[in-house]
């Protein structure tokens, strides 16, 4: 069993492991200060370490000791101190300067509203890579109007999709950690278009471990491993180059067709769509016919098919079909007619 962990990574402006060296020379130097300065009055007054560790503190916040009377080892000791503590300062408020003027400031607080719209998001869609294929799935994501989530790795693709104004997490999606980041628990489907297969297995199978009710749609560059995928719990597993052949020949073939099919899917046509709508257990249309409650001319709809919760489907089903708790239908009309037919059936 192979298993993915963790490992420390930059954050998208690459910046976490400066920051961290900067704080740990920050905090190197502070504390050599402090240890010279308490070693020193300790050897030089004879008190008690705790006098000699208080009276430097207290030089350093206040850069103010009375010496006129002193040696001059606790005269050096007292410059050496105040010029210190004066130096750290500086480097501090430089650093500060540097946090707000450069942008970072601005970049963590932008980062902070994007997190806390994640953590938000309820019935959502992530989209796994934001490479060629995932950068179409956003843009119709997008046209369809439904909230969605970017997770990626690539720090440049990243900041592509915030140019773009999608939610974006940069981390590695094969980790259950980064799925657990862009709120997988309450998500409504997984769309994993990464380049490699056996990164969108490991996408699969960690986010069907997490959810055994998520909707999840791999991407496959081989069709000897769709079996794979249907094993790890993808539902679907699209395969780009088999879908491009056939919409390549279909062109050639049936150019009438397949002009009228990217109208009907293509969510940016507004003149005809088609949507899946699932029947409630509670919907008062159960036990009734279609043609009482969604015949054509009292909805303006187009009852295409009806899904079993038995797997089994009925293409063109006729006025008499009777509807049932959990049937799924495919409908097709314009977008209000859909929206009607939508609070109808809840």
């Amino acid at each position: 069993m192979v298993v993915r962990t963790k490992e420390f990574h930059y954050n998208i402006f690459g910046g976490e492991l400066k920051s961290n060296k900067t704080l740990r020379n920050l905090f190197i130097a502070l504390t050599g200060i402090v240890l010279i300065g308490t070693l020193g009055y300790w050897l030089m007054e004879g008190g008690s370490l705790w006098s000699a560790f208080f009276t430097t503190v207290i030089i350093m916040l206040s850069h103010w000791k009375h010496g006129e009377n002193d040696s001059l080892a606790e005269q050096l000791m007292l410059i050496f101190l105040i010029l210190g503590s004066f130096l750290i300062l500086a480097y501090i408020f430089r650093l500060a300067a540097d946090y707000i003027m450069g942008g970072e400031f601005i970049e963590t607080q932008r980062r902070k509203k994007m997190e806390k719209k994640v953590g938000n998001l309820k019935d959502h869609y992530i989209v796994c890579g934001f490479g060629r294929v995932g950068k179409q799935v956003c843009e119709d994501l997008k046209h369809a109007d439904v909230d969605f989530v970017v997770i990626d790795r690539d720090n440049r693709e990243t900041k592509i999709a915030q140019e773009l104004g999608y939610l974006i997490v940069n981390e590695d999606p094969t980790i259950e950690e980064s799925l657990k980041m862009v709120n997988i628990s309450s998500a409504k489907a997984l769309i994993s278009c990464l380049g490699q297969d056996t990164d969108n297995l490991f996408v699969t199978l960690t986010a069907r471990s997490m959810s055994p009710n998520l909707y999840i749609v791999a991407r496959a560059n081989d069709d000897i491993n769709t079996s794979k995928f249907e094993k790890a719990g993808a539902n679907r597993v699209a395969i780009p180059y088999q879908i491009g052949g056939y919409h390549m020949a279909t062109m050639a073939l049936r150019p009438a067709v397949l002009d009228f099919l990217d109208v009907i899917v293509d969510s940016r046509h507004q003149e005809l769509e088609v949507e899946e709508i699932e029947i409630p257990h509670n919907s008062f249309m159960i036990g009734k016919k279609i043609q009482e409650e969604l015949s054509r001319t009292r909805t303006g709809v187009t009852v295409l098919a009806v899904n079993k919760q038995d797997g089994s489907s009925k293409v063109n089903p006729g006025g008499d079909e009777i509807i049932h708790g959990e049937d799924k239908l495919i409908i097709m009309g314009n977008r209000s007619q859909l929206d009607k037919v939508t609070e109808l059936v809840k």
